[in-house]
């Protein structure tokens, strides 16, 4: 009875062929639904960022107009020494919003509903061009919140929404 309940080299190999598939499967699948879910030139809908001022969804902003917009780049010195490019987060409030209507005490709300991430900064701080507070485009068709001395810690990946004020 107890060489029935060994398993032959043979089964023991189709038990690992058949977990290592499914292993496959399973990181194909999540990387192909993130990819579309992400990325409009595969025809999946736009990335965008929900835009609210208080309580009151204003509109969004897509990835196309993010991509108009002027860009910084600086290496990320306290991450992964890689090369972070994108708009400045000022410029990306700015599209939504009059710069008189903002003061330094305007509080920036930054959070990311797909990883659990968030960021509240006062818009003096983002306003102060010299920061580099910016969007930085992803390799996956998303942004990160980062600045040169933002620690790893404190970034926002994959920003589904910035509130500005309470």
């Amino acid at each position: 009875m107890e060489e029935d309940r060994k398993k032959s080299p043979r089964q023991i190999a189709v038990l690992a062929l058949v977990i290592a598939i499914v292993i496959i499967m399973t990181v194909v699948i999540w990387e192909f639904v993130l990819r579309g879910y992400f990325t409009s030139t595969e025809g999946g809908p736009e990335y965008k960022i929900d835009i609210w001022q208080g309580d009151q969804k204003i509109g969004q902003i897509g990835m196309s107009e993010l991509q108009d917009l002027p860009t910084v780049s600086y290496v990320d010195t306290l991450g992964s020494g890689e090369i972070d490019e994108g708009p400045l987060l000022r410029d990306v409030i700015l599209l939504r919003f009059d710069e008189s209507s903002l003061t330094n005490e305007t509080t920036v709300f930054i959070r990311s509903d797909l990883r659990g991430e968030e960021r509240t900064i006062s818009w003096g701080e983002v306003s102060n061009i010299s920061k580099s507070h910016i969007l930085d485009f992803t390799n996956k068709g998303t942004t990160k919140f980062t600045s040169p001395e933002t620690e790893r810690n404190e970034r926002v990946r994959d920003i589904t929404l910035i509130r500005i004020g309470a």
